[in-house]
């Protein structure tokens, strides 16, 4: 059972969660996936997955709402496993977990946040990259009770939601796709394509998300003259075809577990420009799939990105790097890694059989709950 404060699109957990969910149903788990307001409900509900919608747990009486519905879902399915992906999902999970005798396991998506040493009470906490178990045991986390999964994208099944239209993006371009927070550094990519864009006056950037920062960010391009090259496309749940029209990914973040934007532009072709920090490395092979730079540093960026725009050859190259050893970073070898931590977790009195059930049929799920076939539970 997975559960999350919520399932709005253009969070990476969120993504994680969903692409999990729907390979761990193809494989022939029973999976429910229990969170507040969501984006992928029709996603999920294809693949097979229980979709329960519960109140997001905001404020005492929220929390309180989302915890008995949850705990009601619990003693429904009865799950092995109860999988949190966010602090309130993990506060609200252990006590769930106590009562429907089921193991808690959490994934570690958002270390930066102060509050997420809260989520050392479940049973396993994954780490989404090396550098963050690190991090992790360093903080205090027991080492024995911490397990590294790197996350996978390569066929996720959100890439079957319809084309979510934003349009074609200017080009030739570099792109950079996250939330606009200043955690994920897109003043300093603005900052660093202004020290190149007098000498490729034909470049452009394209911005693809939404966030609190949009309007600083707006207001820092129209500064340096670039209000007419630096686009802000808005957020999409379908970000494939806008990455596959960019010939660079770019990405300033400061802090990043992992980087699932990463892995994203090298399945679409892009070069890659990124910041040494956190899980980036890991992402991009060591730095053999894509360009490190240091962290707030936009002179760095920009001759990075002034070695890629001005030498096509040197481009193509990289953009040819970027696609090497891409299907490790599938979704398929993400659920089988999680499968093994669920079953060192689970203690061995409790553990289910070696071979997951047969896959669940479309819609049986929403027959035994006296549904009809593709429609969503609410319950509060």
């Amino acid at each position: 059972m997975h559960h999350l404060k919520h399932a709005r699109r253009g969070n990476g957990s969120v993504h994680v969660a969903v692409d999990l969910a729907c390979a761990q149903a193809r494989d022939g788990h029973a999976v429910s996936f229990v969170a507040g307001e969501g984006s992928y409900d029709d996603v999920l509900l294809g693949h097979g997955v229980d979709v329960v919608s519960i109140p997001e747990a905001s404020g005492l009486r929220g929390a309180w709402r989302a915890f008995t519905a949850t705990v009601g879902v619990a003693r429904r399915v009865r799950p092995d496993i109860v999988h949190a992906h966010m602090m309130s999902s993990t506060v609200i999970g252990w006590v769930v977990a106590l009562v429907a005798r089921a193991t808690l396991v959490t994934t570690m998506h958002n270390s930066f946040d102060s509050h997420s040493r809260l989520m050392r009470i479940a049973r396993v906490t994954v780490a989404v990259s090396r550098a963050e178990r690190d991090l992790l045991v360093e903080r205090g986390f027991p080492a024995r009770r911490v397990r590294t999964v790197l996350n996978g994208v390569v066929g996720s099944a959100r890439e079957a939601i319809a084309v979510d239209e934003i349009g074609d993006i200017a080009g030739p371009c570099l792109v950079t796709l996250s939330g606009l927070h200043g955690r994920k550094g897109i003043d300093d990519v603005i900052r660093a394509f202004a020290l190149v864009a007098q000498d490729f006056p034909q470049w452009h950037v394209n911005v693809i998300g939404w966030g609190p920062a949009r309007e600083d960010l707006e207001a820092l391009a129209a500064a340096l003259g670039l209000a007419d090259r630096v686009h802000f496309c808005g957020p999409t749940l379908t970000p494939w075809r806008q990455l596959s029209q960019a010939q660079i990914f770019v990405t300033g973040a400061l802090a990043e577990p992992f980087g699932l934007n990463v892995i994203e532009a090298r399945a679409a072709g892009c070069a890659v420009v990124a910041t040494d920090v956190g899980g980036i490395p890991e992402a991009l092979d060591g730095g053999s799939a894509g360009l490190l730079v240091p962290p707030a540093d936009p002179v760095a960026m920009a001759a990075a990105m002034r070695s890629l725009m001005g030498d096509p050859a040197l481009l193509e190259t990289w953009r040819e790097r970027a696609r090497q050893g891409i299907d490790y970073f599938s979704v398929s070898r993400m659920a089988r890694d999680y499968t093994d931590v669920y079953r060192e977790a689970i203690p061995a009195r409790r553990r289910p059989p070696v071979e997951p059930t047969s896959p669940t049929p479309q819609g049986a799920v929403a027959r035994r709950r006296g549904m009809e076939p593709g429609r969503s539970v609410h319950q509060h």
